[in-house]
């Protein structure tokens, strides 16, 4: 069967920084993470919006190089990791996302240039955030520069912000440019879906007039999922709700991944109060917005998993409640939990979670991977950043109070 995907001919994605890549998964095997563009030459250059039109990004050397080898019948480098999942029998990105399959040959030239015509965008609005997540990093939150300076010589923290922020061809700025927003605008007749995340996205309201210039398009059809932390003010973003509320299928991912202090340790200094008033307060002022509530499972809340959503459901808040993993950093996973205490949790749980979470948590984590080197490191980063907070671990969460 040929390995086609239809992200390099629909889709665009965008790094907080202002690279660009084929997709949020693509591998660039030549190159040092995302966002760079390989010639024929085999130079190395940096996809940027800061130096680049959307334009010349869909149609420069790698990303045509992509769409012929596809067409060729071949996997390109940059999708190996779609391919060893498919192999393994897992369900890839292509595979959950090539839902058109258009004659792709028949709209590609020979060198493999197209006519950008985007159905598919992926913003990480730059790196302004308020929370400091324990599994985040400099690149995606403004708030963890500050430790990410006093630690970086100490911890093995995952992230490449010396090298961003020493490559002039990066830019956080991209997110309040108007270029931009006009300049993707021009390439948007037939979007379908909008994906919108950060940092923490409504802190940076200049995306608001991208909303507004969609609504002059008469675009209110597409699907626009935001993933936000509800932690601010609602007032304070009146204005892109209000336009938010005029199209017809919104949905905010609401970063929620444990209850009150724990929460508040995860995702420091998350306000507890607050988000759960925002919630109530959402569900009565904007009811044609879908709110979900999205719980990333780490080492830190594995053994209170089912809490939260148990909470939740106690208090009178039903929604929607599915779980993300944290994959990197590797010593944050939920695997540093020796594997019989989380095959333990996991079959207590049974009767605790919905199916569809039950089913989520069993097929990840009721294994035997070893993680038993990655223990040490995720206790020194733990006590280290406990020190700078002025926090304790296993004051919070006794459960784990055997790592320590």
């Amino acid at each position: 069967m040929q390995f086609l995907c239809d992200l390099p001919w629909v889709h665009f994605s965008m790094f907080p920084h202002g690279s660009t890549s084929v997709c949020c998964e693509a591998e660039h095997k030549k190159a040092i993470g995302h966002g760079y563009n390989i010639d024929e030459r085999g130079k190395k250059n940096i996809l940027g919006v800061k130096n680049y039109s959307i334009e010349q990004i869909i149609n420069s050397d790698n990303y045509k190089r992509i769409r012929k080898e596809m067409l060729q019948g071949k996997v390109p480098d940059a999708c190996m990791g779609c391919k060893k999942i498919e192999d393994s029998g897992g369900r890839s990105k292509r595979i959950r996302d090539s839902i058109w399959k258009d004659d792709w040959q028949a709209v590609t030239e020979a060198d493999g240039t197209i006519k950008p015509n985007l159905r598919s965008i992926e913003l990480r609005l730059g790196n302004h955030c308020n929370l400091r997540c324990r599994s985040c990093n400099a690149e995606s939150s403004t708030k963890w520069i500050k430790e990410y300076d006093m630690l970086k010589d100490k911890l093995p923290l995952a992230s490449a912000y010396d090298n961003i922020r020493a490559e002039d061809r990066y830019s956080f700025d991209w997110v309040d440019s108007d270029d931009f927003y006009q300049d993707i605008l021009e390439h948007t007749g037939d979007l379908r879906e909008l994906h919108i995340s950060g940092g923490e996205p409504f802190l940076v309201p200049r995306h608001f007039k991208f909303l507004q210039g969609l609504l002059d398009r008469g675009k209110t059809d597409i699907n626009i999922g935001y993933h936000t932390n509800l932690n601010y003010d609602l007032d304070k973003i009146k204005p892109g709700l209000e336009i938010l509320s005029k199209f017809n299928g919104v949905r905010f991912n609401l970063s929620l991944d444990d209850i009150d202090q724990r929460n508040a340790y995860i995702r420091n200094p998350a306000n507890w109060e607050l988000s759960i008033k925002n919630i109530r307060l959402f569900q009565e002022r904007y009811p044609n917005i879908k709110l979900l509530i999205c719980q990333t499972v780490n080492v830190y809340n594995f053994l209170y998993v089912e809490e939260l959503w148990q909470w939740l459901q106690d208090n009178d808040i039903d929604l929607y409640h599915y779980y993300n993993h944290v994959h990197s950093p590797d010593y944050q996973t939920a695997y540093i939990i020796p594997d019989k205490m989380r095959k333990q949790k996991l079959d207590s749980l049974t009767v605790k979670l919905p199916e569809h979470m039950h089913t989520d948590l069993m097929g990840r984590y009721h294994n035997e991977l070893n993680y038993d080197s990655a223990r040490e490191t995720f206790v020194h980063f733990t006590k280290a950043l406990d020190n700078t907070r002025r926090e304790d671990c296993p004051t919070v969460f006794p459960k784990l109070e055997f790592l320590f």
